[in-house]
């Protein structure tokens, strides 16, 4: 069984991504967030943020009940979707796929969600900075990582680079990690950089 990791700040596509991937190739879903809500494996809810606070050390150990349970089921792939995906422990994942998107088409997904504008700027801020890229990068593992640009594709399309990816091992050298730079973006675009660091949306 192939196990992968789809990460990305929300709003980047994830859930609908992981959706379309599994109706084509019959992959099973975890989602970590959902898992952790349902399954009351949270600290607590962040009335700032309007979010769960998960407890990792709860949840990492079920996950991988749940990954040791699709082994014994001659599962093909499973996909385990989060912006902290990368939490899973590393002999656990063959395929770490970050999505990104460009900080204004973000933000209007985010605002069209109805996140608050502070939610909504941090998310931003964490998308320019690539963290959820630098969270499996920091990790040191040699789990390979790809980052997808989904601004102006659709989820259809997204989940068919992804099963070339996994699938077919085609256009790896394509989405190789650092062909995303929102920072060079902003270097170039001084309006962009006050926007989202300075408050001025």
């Amino acid at each position: 069984m192939k196990i992968v990791a789809i990460s990305g700040t929300p709003g980047c596509g994830k859930t609908s991504v992981s959706k379309k991937i599994s109706e084509k190739i019959g992959a099973q879903i975890i989602s970590l967030n959902e898992l952790a809500i349902a399954e009351g494996l949270t600290l607590k809810f962040d009335s700032k943020r309007n979010t769960h606070v998960i407890d990792a050390d709860r949840l990492i150990p079920h996950v991988i009940d749940l990954i040791e349970k699709f082994k014994k089921e001659s599962l093909e792939f499973l996909i385990i979707e989060s912006h902290f995906s990368d939490i899973i422990p590393e002999k656990y994942v063959d395929y770490a796929i970050v999505l990104r998107c460009h900080p204004d088409i973000l933000y209007k997904r985010l605002e069209t969600r109805g996140y608050k504008k502070g939610k909504i700027i941090e998310n931003v801020q964490a998308e320019i900075l690539s963290q959820c890229t630098n969270f499996f990068i920091e990790q040191q593992s040699k789990v390979p990582i790809f980052e997808i640009d989904t601004s102006n594709l659709s989820s259809d399309a997204v989940s068919d680079i992804i099963i070339d990816i996994i699938v077919k091992n085609k256009d790896r050298e394509k989405f190789q990690v650092g062909k995303v730079d929102w920072l060079e973006i902003l270097a170039q675009n001084d309006t962009l950089a006050r926007r989202y660091f300075y408050d001025e949306v």
